[in-house]
């Protein structure tokens, strides 16, 4: 049941808006969406327990206002299938797909390793799974994002990696940000980003106009846990920058990651913060592909869970969805950022639960002002769904 499409107002503070149902072929039980697009190509994917109950990591093709025919990329018992460390199947250049996941590696609840897969025939074959890690720890290595960085089918990588903790002697080397690129034939070098970051906040990146920009929540050696962005141009890789100074500090992690949005020379940086006990979800915009990074815009409505995820539209707009606390549920809403940051009037899209379970919203542009939404509705016969949402 899409109940979101009833897009119901709260006063004057919620527009209104047309919406579209979308569902995938997703069965009861499915979670975890994860919405990509490289060009003019949209892949949908989550997962979804089999017959069995095993856990798959399944996939459909935008086709139209619908979908293909659900594949499957990848299962088994030892698939990591939680809410925070999503794996996804995405579109690449050449008409290719990358799917990704992470493994359970022995018994340890939070050791897993990071696997990508290949497919040039529509997901209907996929290559043995490779590693872009290449340390043998039993540590964790997720929360993970994929960038296409050419029409040739190329991608990088980028993602969280707990072997600093491990080879140190007191265990007490912390998180890292690693990047690896696949280049046709194998994985590259690994690249370190940042030696400390968040430890279980999923990491975001987009195409900048001179290579990769990575989002992500850092962590100072005081636990402020704010949100960095790194750029690459050409070969060389900037420092971390700050994208706001929150000044966030607290001693566990929040699972709540950053997200960024490029779109040619433009830039857009969406993140949630805790600070001083007020939650609340901000976005800035840059001019200039992350080089510089204007002041913030508050896009929530007063009490936010977080969760964001963003994309770029065509005009330079950002559209933004987050989840919005509503008594005892949840509101999975979007917001247009035009390009000189003023917010338009947010839309409720679907109602869901505020529980750990129904995840991160996902959006991908889906026309002029319009997205494309997919989110997870909790319950018995609970299951992701999704929408085409036109904007104010």
């Amino acid at each position: 049941m899409l109940r979101g499409l009833s897009l119901l107002t709260l006063g004057t503070a919620v527009a209104c808006a047309s919406g579209h149902p979308a569902d995938p072929p997703a069965a009861p039980g499915s979670m975890a969406p994860r919405l990509t697009r490289f060009d003019d190509r949209v892949v949908l994917s989550w997962v979804e327990p089999d017959a069995d109950g095993v856990p798959a990591l399944r996939f459909a093709a935008r086709e139209g206002p619908g979908w293909t025919a659900a594949g499957t990329a990848f299962r088994g018992t030892d698939l990591a299938s939680d809410w925070k460390d999503v794996p996804s199947v995405a579109p690449v250049g050449g008409g290719g797909l990358v799917a990704y996941w992470t493994l359970k590696r022995g018994h340890s609840k939070d050791a897993r390793d990071l696997m990508v897969a290949m497919s040039r025939d529509g997901g209907a074959s996929w290559t043995n799974p490779a590693r872009p890690h290449r340390d043998n720890t039993d540590t964790e290595h997720g929360m993970a994002s994929l960038l296409p960085t050419g029409d040739d089918g190329s991608f990088g990588i980028c993602w969280l990696d707990g072997r600093a903790g491990a080879k140190s002697e007191y265990g007490d080397g912390g998180t890292s940000l690693y990047w690896a690129e696949w280049s046709g034939s194998g994985f590259g070098d690994e690249k370190l980003l940042d030696d400390r970051v968040c430890d279980c906040c999923q990491t975001s990146a987009a195409r900048g106009p001179s290579g990769p920009l990575v989002a992500y929540r850092d962590r100072s050696p005081s636990d402020m846990r704010d949100t960095s962005v790194i750029r690459r141009e050409g070969a060389v890789w900037s420092a971390p920058a700050p994208v706001h100074a929150d000044g966030w500090t607290l001693t566990a992690c929040p699972t709540n990651g950053p997200s960024i949005a490029a779109r040619g020379e433009r830039a857009a940086v969406t993140w949630f913060t805790g600070v001083n006990g007020t939650p609340s979800v901000w976005t800035a915009l840059s001019p200039d592909g992350g080089k510089t990074i204007g002041p913030p815009v508050r896009v929530d409505g007063g009490d936010p869970i977080g969760r964001v995820e963003s994309t770029m539209l065509a005009d330079g707009s950002t559209a933004v969805t987050w989840l919005e606390r509503k008594g005892k549920l949840a509101e999975v809403r979007v917001r247009r950022i035009a390009p000189d940051g003023t917010p338009t009037h947010p839309v409720i899209v679907a109602r869901t639960t505020p529980a750990k379970t129904s995840g991160y919203p996902s959006i991908v542009e889906d026309g002029d002002r319009t997205v494309l939404l997919a989110w997870t509705e909790t319950g018995p016969k609970g299951r992701i769904h999704a929408a085409s949402i036109d904007l104010p």
